[in-house]
C-alpha cells in the first residue's frame, strides 16, 4: 500500500505543480498586458508633449533634445520608405 500512496501523492503533488504553474503564467500574461497599456499611456504623454513643442511652446532643453531626435527618425523613415518604394517600382 506505500508505494499506491506515494504514487497517490506524487500525483497529487504534479497536479498542483500543474495548477500553479498554469496560474503563474497566467498571471504573468496579465503582467504583460497591463505593462503594454502603461507604455501606451506613456507614449500618449510623449505624443502630446511632442505636438505641443511643434506648437513652438517653450519646452525644456532636454525636451527640445527629444523631439530633434524624434524628428530625425522621421526623417529617416521617410527615406528608407522611399528606397523600399523605388525598389517595388524598379521591379515591376
Amino acid at each position: 500500500m506505500a508505494f499506491l500512496d506515494d504514487l497517490k501523492t506524487a500525483a497529487n503533488t504534479a497536479g498542483k505543480l500543474g495548477k500553479d504553474t498554469l496560474e503563474t503564467t497566467k498571471l504573468k500574461g496579465e503582467v504583460v498586458l497591463e505593462e503594454r497599456d502603461m507604455n501606451r499611456a506613456y507614449a500618449k504623454i510623449g505624443k502630446y508633449y511632442y505636438d505641443i513643442a511643434l506648437q513652438g511652446r517653450d519646452m525644456p532643453d532636454e525636451v527640445k533634445d527629444l523631439v530633434r531626435e524624434i524628428d530625425e527618425h522621421k526623417q529617416k523613415i521617410e527615406s528608407l520608405n522611399i528606397q523600399i518604394n523605388n525598389i517595388k517600382e524598379a521591379s515591376r
